[in-house]
């Protein structure tokens, strides 16, 4: 399932160098779900460290995107160290239909 899609962007506290990430280079995993009143409520993160390539900063990202209902955005989080955030990423939740409901 993907859930993002475009750049997510940021640019180095240190030297202000930015740096893009495409939808495909996230890995967000399936970290949190619990069942709400219109159904499941799944929490995915997303979290990278890395050196900027101008200056050598660490900077480190923890993304969170929860979707409830199924299929639906219902919020984001970002907390980054190191950096500033400049565009988040789209939000394009896919709700597969079960093999009953086909």
């Amino acid at each position: 399932m993907s859930i993002v899609n475009g750049t997510f962007s940021l640019t180095c506290d240190k030297c202000g160098k930015q740096h893009d990430f495409t939808a495909d280079e996230a890995d967000f995993d399936a970290t949190s779900g619990s069942e709400r009143q219109m159904g499941p409520e799944n929490g995915y993160t997303w979290e990278h460290t890395f050196n900027c390539d101008e200056c050598e900063n660490e900077i480190e990202i923890e993304y969170e995107v929860w979707e409830y209902p199924v299929g639906a955005f219902n919020n984001d989080q970002i907390e980054i160290k190191g950096g500033r955030e400049v565009n988040r990423y789209g939000y394009d939740f896919h709700d597969t239909p079960e093999p009953d409901d086909i």
